[in-house]
């Protein structure tokens, strides 16, 4: 499911020869591109970035072009710069899947996970030593979501308060004394963990694996409600016109990568890229139907 701090979120970098260019000539004639850029998201934990540069060099080598790399500032960007044409691939999660392939032609090549079956869920957390038990007792209190594109960091978990609380969607942020997007799980576990924020919403795997990375410890966070199983997986998702021979060459790639590299995943709390279909995020589209709000409502809180 991950997620949202995934490390190989892709970005086109902002040098060299524009995508637009080698894009648009390899569309035209069949040739791949001659520089595939891909980035993450920016991440508190070095480890995790630098897993993000090997990936990017290990998959140069086995394509056999230039691979750059770029860091990108949040879902929306990745989204929007699909749409641009501006990103060649990307990992988003969930929710950020679904708007992507609406409206920036975005196409599934695999989807990180824990294999065939497996679903996670989002949780709600407060600081350990809060008197907090139950969401009922946030009222009025300060709450953090991770990123509007989340579906772990704000899509699930606004549902779960939406039933938990008996509110419509637009009575959410009344329900608080202040509701912001803290801009990842890292820092919204910080913020949980040094006492900053009343609540938050992370993804289940977050706690354990931020901790693993030794942001925070596991005990100063305690989870107090959790969301319905989150069908799909981070989604790793290509431009819809990319050539066909390369797309099956990243698929080939992505699928074999777990053997390759272990360690990446651990890191992310998955066990590799595993074949997945459209349809297996029609769960995520089905929340999103629930919460009544467009991509861009959604985008823009």
């Amino acid at each position: 499911m991950l997620i949202m701090i995934a490390a190989a979120m892709l970005v086109l970098a902002g040098c060299g020869q524009s995508a637009n260019e080698t894009a648009a000539g390899g569309e035209s004639s069949g040739e791949w591109p001659k520089v595939l850029r891909i980035g993450s998201l920016p991440m508190e934990d070095g480890e995790l970035s630098r897993g993000a540069d090997q990936f990017a060099k290990d998959l140069g080598e086995y394509l056999g072009i230039e691979v750059e790399t770029f860091q990108g500032e949040d879902y929306n960007m990745m989204i929007e710069a699909m749409r641009s044409k501006k990103i060649d691939l990307t990992t988003y999660g969930p929710f950020g899947y679904i708007i992507a392939a609406e409206r920036s032609n975005a196409k599934l090549l695999a989807a990180m996970n824990n294999g065939p079956g497996t679903e996670g869920t989002s949780v709600i957390i407060v600081p350990k030593d809060s008197p907090v038990q139950k969401v009922e007792e946030l009222k009025g209190k300060n709450f953090l979501f991770a990123d509007p594109a989340s579906t772990t960091g704000h899509l699930y978990p606004r549902a779960t308060l939406m039933k938990q609380l008996n509110l419509a969607n637009d009575e959410i942020p009344e329900f608080f004394g202040n509701v912001s997007f803290s801009g990842g799980h890292d820092k919204s576990l910080l913020a949980i963990a040094n006492g900053d924020a009343d609540g938050a919403a992370t993804c289940s795997q977050c706690i354990e694996m931020i901790g693993g990375a030794g942001l925070i410890n596991p005990e100063d966070v305690r989870v107090i409600a959790e969301s319905d199983p989150i069908p799909g997986g981070g989604a790793l998702a290509y431009r819809g016109d990319l050539p066909q021979d390369l797309v099956d060459k990243m698929r080939e790639f992505a699928l074999s990568y777990a053997d390759k590299n272990p360690a990446y995943f651990e890191g992310l709390g998955a066990k590799g890229f595993f074949p997945a279909e459209d349809s297996d995020f029609d769960g995520v589209r089905e929340v999103a139907e629930m919460l009544e709000m467009s991509p861009e409502e959604m985008l823009a809180n």
